[in-house]
């Protein structure tokens, strides 16, 4: 499902082609709404290459040429193994051209299509790849705007290759969108692209969210048989978590794709770079993790722990690892990645490069490599810049800027500023407490005897034991996995799943388990979920004391409260009881409270008797 600006039908050519440039072409590859693809052959090196043309007829249409001459600028920027190479570019009578790399495999639509379904671990390759190529495209400040699996080409290795930026755009550029139109792939497009708001990199990452979403799934995240009904549904609705359509997922996994998603560009990863580090984080996580919890399930030692590692990735068929030094942006580019403006109009030094030699040769065809592209706009940087160029001062410049900067990110921040972010963050949610970790440890290093340090120690108790809650998930599910069969392995698991919102069910469920199946000689499919219980059970029964302690005096006021109304206002007094008895019948901690509520509710019934 496309959304384009003026024409969406496909050309044939007008004419039979068979040499554009140096490039002889051979069978056609297929067509788009922006021309047509051939295999063709470089008759000066004899290497195979793909050429896109785009027609006369569509030369003349109203945006179409900016369009296609913009996706050559993009590709001429761009040389990265995760990215189609330029190679050439030219206009031979009337018909504007140019030669990329051809990549001998099938696009992930293809894929998709044939019925593949797409492993966890392969998913996770997959967006690393995406994640390189959209890096180099961003800080270049370039926005592809259509990631999907159909420009995504898989190679017989297993790389994955982004290609069609016809609808690419700098940064801040409008030019080639009117006001209100919309470009783009409706399955996988952002709610703010759809909505035809600013178009910013993290669109780019909300569609990354959408491919690994439909690898996984094997659909995209919504489906829908009208384009309009489509483009709410990206506006309003939520999709099913992956996990739903592959439980196999981890949850970890789910969470990245969850958080690409994010409705408000605010809430999803600030930039592909991080997203390539939760990524490759994950998947060692996983791989360490499933050896050292299986090990840890039948051993004596207590916790899930798992130590920090670096992020270098060593998975077959990757290549390097992902450089995640921090790169200076574009000069129209904000740190985040945010959109600034550009001067609207200017011509891409290619693009002049090719009409300064048309106004040269009127009439002659015109044919210009890649490389010799660059030498031109080199030369004519020289030119402006005898002297010391302009990269010197903004190297020198940095530098200065570097070591100032490295020396007040060595001081440590201050008290008010931690702690304004950590109270912030500690009425959010899960999230929210996750994200402010390195502020928790930070307050205490730095300012341990801060009046404000033992509500810090409290909030970082808090996540502590949601990291233990997480952990002691995954382990559940994972032990679920291993010992299918097993006649307790639902009934653990069960338990652990109320430990946050039920921790005192959790608890007894966890005890029944141990009095009805602890005895020698047990099968391993019973043992191991014994010994998680033990090692589960004293934490649950921790946090069931601290809620009790956090409870109790509130519910104490609330007793004293219902009986201060009770001559006056009895039904005030009924009200509070029946809420107590209700919420706290079944906590073993309240009971006391509970039965002086039920008491309460005895006399006004009593009094209210004939």
């Amino acid at each position: 499902m496309h959304l384009q600006a003026g024409h969406d039908t496909c050309y044939d050519q007008s004419m039979k082609l068979e040499q554009l440039g140096p490039y002889k072409l051979e069978k056609k590859l297929g067509r788009g709404g922006m021309g047509t693809v051939y295999a063709a052959v470089d008759v000066t090196t004899g290497n195979r290459v793909a050429v896109k043309v785009l027609a006369p007829v569509l030369a003349t249409e109203e945006g179409f040429r900016e369009r296609f001459e913009g996706e050559i600028e993009s590709l001429q920027q761009l040389n990265h193994p995760n990215i189609v190479q330029l190679f050439g570019f030219g206009e031979q009578t009337s018909y504007l051209y140019y030669a990329m790399e051809l990549v001998e495999g099938s696009s992930l639509e293809e894929e998709l299509i044939k019925g593949r379904r797409f492993q966890w671990r392969d998913v996770c390759h997959i967006a690393l790849d995406l994640c390189r190529a959209l890096k180099i495209a961003h800080d270049h400040g370039i926005i592809h705007r259509d990631i999907k699996p159909a420009n995504l080409l898989w190679t017989p290795e297993g790389q994955v290759k982004l290609t069609d930026f016809g609808i690419a755009r700098l940064f801040g550029n409008t030019g080639l969108t009117s006001d209100g139109g919309v470009l783009g792939t409706a399955e996988y497009m952002a709610p703010e692209q759809a909505d035809g708001r600013p178009v910013t990199h993290r669109c780019d990452l909300y569609s990354l969210g959408g491919v690994m979403y439909a690898l996984l799934a094997g659909r995209p995240p919504f489906r829908s048989k009208s384009m309009l009904e489509m483009l709410q549904m990206q506006r309003y609705s939520e999709p099913k978590g992956v996990c739903h359509y592959a439980p196999d997922t981890p949850v970890e996994m789910e969470e990245i794709i969850s958080q690409l998603l994010e409705k408000d560009p605010q809430k999803r990863f600030p930039n592909a770079l991080m997203v390539a580090r939760r990524l490759e984080a994950m998947e060692r996580g996983l791989s360490l993790r499933t050896e050292r919890e299986l090990k840890m399930a039948t051993s004596d030692t207590d916790g899930f722990e798992i130590k920090p590692h670096g992020i270098e990735n060593s998975a077959a068929g990757m290549g390097d690892t992902l450089d995640i030094t921090e790169v200076v942006p574009p000069p129209d580019q904000t740190q985040d990645g945010a959109t600034v403006d550009q001067s609207a109009g200017t011509k891409s030094p290619h693009i002049a490069s090719l009409e300064s030699a048309t106004d040269q040769e009127t009439g002659s065809d015109q044919f210009m490599t890649a490389s010799e592209a660059k030498q031109q706009i080199e030369s004519l940087h020289r030119r402006k810049n005898p002297l010391i160029a302009l990269p010197t001062w903004i190297l020198a410049i940095s530098l200065v800027c570097t070591a100032a900067a490295v020396w007040y990110f060595l001081q440590p921040p201050p008290a008010d500023r931690l702690h304004e972010q950590i109270a912030r963050a500690s009425h959010g949610d899960d999230r929210q407490l996750l994200e402010i970790e390195n502020e928790l440890t930070a307050f205490l290093k730095h300012y341990p005897d801060d009046p404000r340090s033992q509500s810090v120690r409290d909030i970082q108790q808090q996540l502590q034991i949601l990291h233990l809650e997480r952990r002691a998930k995954s382990q559940a599910r994972l032990l679920n996995k291993r010992y299918p069969t097993s006649p307790i392995g639902p009934e653990y698991l069960a338990a652990i799943e109320l430990a946050d919102s039920a921790p005192e069910k959790a608890a007894a469920r966890l005890h029944s388990l141990i009095a009805l199946y602890h005895q020698p000689g047990q099968p391993p499919s019973i043992s191991v979920f014994l010994d998680a219980a033990n090692k589960q059970l004293p934490q649950i029964e921790r946090q069931v004391k601290e809620r009790a302690k956090a409870t109790l005096p509130l519910l104490e006021q609330r007793v004293q409260k219902a009986l201060d109304a009770f001559p006056q206002n009895p039904e005030t007094t009924r009200e509070i009881c029946r809420a107590i008895v209700v919420l706290y019948r079944d906590k073993p901690w309240a009971e006391d409270v509970v039965f002086r509520a039920q008491e309460m509710l005895r006399r006004l019934n009593q009094s209210a008797a004939p």
